[in-house]
C-alpha cells in the first residue's frame, strides 16, 4: 500500500513566520521535519515536493507564502496533536495501462558521470558547449591555466569572431524552439547565450528521455515533432549542515508523457526519478491528459 499526502503547516503554529523563513532556505531542515511524520522509521520511505501554499490553493484566506508539501510514502504519515503539520492522506493506487497519456510535473537533480565523478548536467552542458566553441575557433592556446565559463565567453567574444557568429546562427536556425529568436538578437553575446540555452534544453531533454527508457515512459511530441516538455527553475540548494560546499541543484520539468511499461512506470511513481530524492527531488506528479 502506498499513500499520497498533502502536508501543511498548522495555522496556529507558534512563530509561524520564523518557521516559514527557516524552511524556505533549508531543504535539509524540511526533510528532517517531514520525517517526524513517520515515527519509529529508521529508513526514509517517502518522496516529497515543496511548493508555495498560495500558488497551490488559490485565494484561500489561510494560504500565504508558507510551504506546502506533497508526499508519496509506503506508510501513512501521522501528525500528532502537537505537530507543526496538518496532514491529508489517501491510498495511492494509480490505474495505469500501457499507452496511457499523462501531463506531468517533476523536480529532479540531473547529473552526468564523467571519469567516475558525477557532475551537474546543466553546468556540464555549458562547459562542454563552450569548450567545443573554443576548439572550433582554435583558441585553446589562448586559455589561461585556470579558466571558467566567464573566461571562455570573454575569449570567444574578444574579437570579431565571424566564424563563431556563423556557427551560432546555424545552430539556432536548425532549432525549431529558437529559430524565431534570431530576429530579436542583435549582438554576438546574446546569440551565444541563446545558443547555450538551446544546447542545455537539448541535454536536459535527452537526460529525461534516458530516464523514460529506464522507467517505462516516453515524451509525447507535437505536430512538428517537438517534445511536449518545458524546463524551468534551475536552482542550487545548499546543505549547510552537511558542509560548507555541500549541496545539489534541481530543475523543474513539465510536459506530457506516454506509458510504455506500466510496471516500470509505477515504480517511478512510487520511488521517484533521478538523485537527491531525500531532499525534495524525484516525485513524479501526473494527471491524465
Amino acid at each position: 500500500m502506498m499513500y499520497f499526502s498533502r502536508v501543511r503547516i498548522r495555522a496556529g503554529s507558534k512563530s509561524l513566520s520564523t518557521l516559514v523563513d527557516i524552511l524556505k532556505n533549508d531543504i535539509y531542515g524540511a526533510h528532517r521535519l517531514l520525517w517526524t511524520l513517520f515515527p519509529g522509521q529508521e529508513k526514509r520511505n517517502f518522496l516529497f515536493r515543496e511548493e508555495i501554499a498560495r500558488e497551490q490553493l488559490g485565494p484561500a484566506p489561510t494560504a500565504r507564502g508558507e510551504p506546502i508539501y506533497y508526499l508519496v510514502s509506503q506508510s501513512e504519515p501521522v501528525a500528532e496533536s502537537d505537530s507543526l503539520f496538518s496532514v491529508e492522506s489517501k491510498p495511492y493506487r494509480p490505474r495505469i495501462m500501457n499507452g496511457d497519456c499523462f501531463g506531468f510535473d517533476c523536480r529532479v537533480n540531473p547529473v552526468v558521470c564523467r571519469q567516475g565523478k558525477k557532475h551537474d548536467v546543466i553546468m556540464d552542458a555549458q562547459l562542454q558547449f563552450l569548450t567545443e566553441q573554443i576548439q572550433s575557433s582554435q583558441l585553446e592556446s589562448s586559455l589561461p591555466a585556470k579558466s571558467n565559463k566567464g573566461v571562455y565567453k570573454k575569449l570567444l567574444l574578444n574579437d570579431d569572431n565571424k566564424a563563431l557568429n556563423t556557427r551560432l546562427t546555424e545552430l539556432l536556425e536548425n532549432d525549431l524552439r529558437y529559430a524565431e529568436r534570431l530576429q530579436q538578437i542583435s549582438t554576438l553575446s546574446d546569440k551565444l547565450e541563446w545558443a547555450i540555452k538551446a544546447h542545455i534544453d537539448t541535454v536536459l531533454e535527452n537526460w529525461l528521455k534516458a530516464q523514460g527508457d529506464r522507467l517505462g515512459f516516453e515524451l509525447m511530441t507535437d505536430s512538428v515533432g517537438l517534445s511536449k516538455l518545458q524546463n524551468s527553475a534551475y536552482i542550487w540548494h545548499s546543505l549547510n549542515s552537511k558542509g560548507k560546499k555541500a549541496g545539489f541543484s534541481s530543475v523543474d520539468f513539465a510536459g506530457q508523457l506516454r506509458v510504455t511499461d506500466m510496471e516500470k512506470f509505477e515504480q517511478a511513481l512510487f520511488h521517484g526519478i533521478g538523485r537527491s530524492k531525500a531532499f525534495g527531488c524525484g516525485l513524479l506528479l501526473i494527471q491524465r491528459v
